[in-house]
């Protein structure tokens, strides 16, 4: 049996993965120096990952400051998996008239969790890093 391996991912398979994905999780840090995790649903147009929220907090912290997003798919059963993480600058998209922040818009985000959510924040000057496990395929010859 081959042992697991832990493989890198260029930011080409990042978005290929995050395309997949129809969930995640935004990390923002807050006044007290505190992160706050929060689940959201979200879209990804070009490298631009955009959702929508109506948390205070994230609305408070997430605009100009530091955001991370993390999204990931785990098979229980193989132990094989991959994780993505974005990390840049959030930024309020909900009343841009910019040709990026029109197009983000106009997805459809399907909402899982209730709540009125109606402001759109994207990430700016994103970063891509991701890792795959998987056991390989032996080799027969």
């Amino acid at each position: 049996m081959s042992e697991p391996t832990l493989e890198t991912l260029t930011e080409d398979e990042c978005l290929r993965l995050l395309k997949t994905a129809r969930y995640g999780r935004v990390a923002v840090v807050t006044d007290q120096g505190r992160p706050e995790i929060f689940p959201v649903n979200f879209a990804l147009h070009g490298r631009t990952v955009v959702f929508i929220t109506g948390s205070s907090v994230m609305q408070a912290w997430a605009p100009l400051g530091h955001v991370a997003f993390e999204a990931d798919s785990v098979d229980l059963s193989t132990h094989e998996g991959w994780d993505v993480v974005v990390s840049g600058e959030g930024a309020d998209i909900t009343d841009s008239l910019d040709d990026i922040s029109l197009i983000a818009r106009s997805d459809r985000i399907e909402q899982w969790a209730p709540g009125h959510k109606d402001r759109w924040i994207s990430i700016v000057n994103p970063r891509f890093s991701g890792r795959r496990l998987y056991v390989p395929t032996p080799d027969f010859f």
